[in-house]
């Protein structure tokens, strides 16, 4: 007689079933860790281009000019020195930052755009001539801690909130 246990073709298929649902689990888990990843690194854009818009009113007394710019555009945003945004700060004398974050386009459905052609951006706009200025922006992922939602976003001077920027 043989007397090795024999694998039955419904106990194969429940082995297989189980590790696909890891897999799907698993596969969700990155791909949501991703999104948050973005996320983080938009949101640390965003505080590295107030930080250097502070800069630049404490050098000036005013926000730079500008009207729904997309910034880090290589054409008019890339760089902010105490004369304001330029696409090349090579020729300035006192750069603020040398190279403007761009928003991190992946994964966003394109709420937030400006700029000609129009695309996914931070779009900066300086306001009352000067006295502050809006940045709307966008996230994949609500941040109930940081009262911030998922989609259009505002940043002003000192603080970020949830909506678009009136």
């Amino acid at each position: 007689m043989d007397s090795q246990p024999k694998v039955t073709l419904v106990e194969i298929l429940v082995v297989v079933a189980i590790v696909a649902l890891v897999g799907v689990l698993a596969s969700v888990a990155v791909t949501s860790a991703r999104s948050k990843q973005r996320d983080a690194t938009r949101l640390s854009n965003v505080r590295q281009i107030q930080t250097a818009l502070e800069d630049y009113f404490n050098e000036t007394n005013a926000y730079p000019d500008g009207e729904a710019m997309p910034l880090g555009d290589s054409a008019q945003s890339a760089c902010l020195s105490v004369t304001g945004f330029h696409a090349d700060c090579s020729t300035e004398t006192a750069t603020i930052i040398r190279s403007v974050p761009r928003a991190y386009e992946a994964g966003l459905p394109g709420k937030v755009t400006c700029g000609t052609p129009a695309r996914k951006a931070f779009c900066y706009s300086a306001l009352n001539q000067g006295e502050a200025y809006a940045i709307q922006f966008e996230l994949e992922n609500s941040l109930p801690g940081a009262g911030l939602q998922k989609g259009v976003n505002c940043a002003v001077p000192g603080k970020m909130a949830a909506g678009v920027c009136e």
